[in-house]
């Protein structure tokens, strides 16, 4: 077969082209997809009782609600775009990872003043603690993964400096934040 044939064949159908996507790209695609649909399948199964705890929190029911969706269409949206190999994907799951690291330091600050909710339950202070700082260390983990030449080169994006895609992810989850806390105490 002439060469100029497959080439053409495989630009014009990239279904025929040979991917070698890295392991944990497959993997992290499939956590994603299935971490998504498992936000929004519990959102629809919890609804109620996800009213119930935003109210308990002190956080408006449609901010919570908006949240969940926003984690469970970002998660599945990332996922898919990692699994095809997309410029897209990456920088979608590289956000919902440093979302994850900034939602996880946020409760982590948020604890102690949670604990005066609840009338001082300190036996839950360290395993909080303990759980919340993991979550930061695996999604930062993820991230630095997201980062690294083999997947940067999957996804064909050698070029961008990694350090200003991260700082340009976490400056828009610390912007959400921000934006959230804002709404948040119009909308309570």
């Amino acid at each position: 077969m002439n060469q100029s044939y497959e080439k053409q064949s495989i630009e014009n159908n990239p279904m025929e082209a040979s991917y070698d996507r890295p392991m944990g790209v497959t993997l992290l695609a499939i956590l994603l997809v299935f971490g998504g649909l498992a936000t929004l399948v519990t959102q629809m199964i919890a609804f109620n009782n996800l009213n119930e705890t935003a109210s308990l929190i002190g956080v408006s029911g449609y901010f919570f609600q908006g949240a969940m969706v926003f984690l469970g269409l970002l998660g599945v949206t990332a996922g898919v775009g990692t699994w095809l190999g997309k410029k897209w994907g990456w920088w979608l799951a590289l956000f919902y990872f440093a979302y994850a690291v900034i939602r996880n330091i946020n409760v982590i600050i948020s604890i102690t003043s949670m604990l005066e909710l609840y009338a001082g339950a300190y036996d839950v202070l360290i395993p909080a603690y303990l759980k919340y700082g993991v979550r930061i260390i695996w999604n930062g983990a993820l991230l630095v993964y997201l980062c690294g030449e083999t997947v940067t080169t999957f996804f064909k994006n050698e070029a961008v400096k990694k350090w200003k895609a991260l700082l340009i992810v976490f400056g828009i989850c610390v912007f959400i934040y921000i934006i959230g806390t804002v709404f948040n105490g119009l909308v309570v």
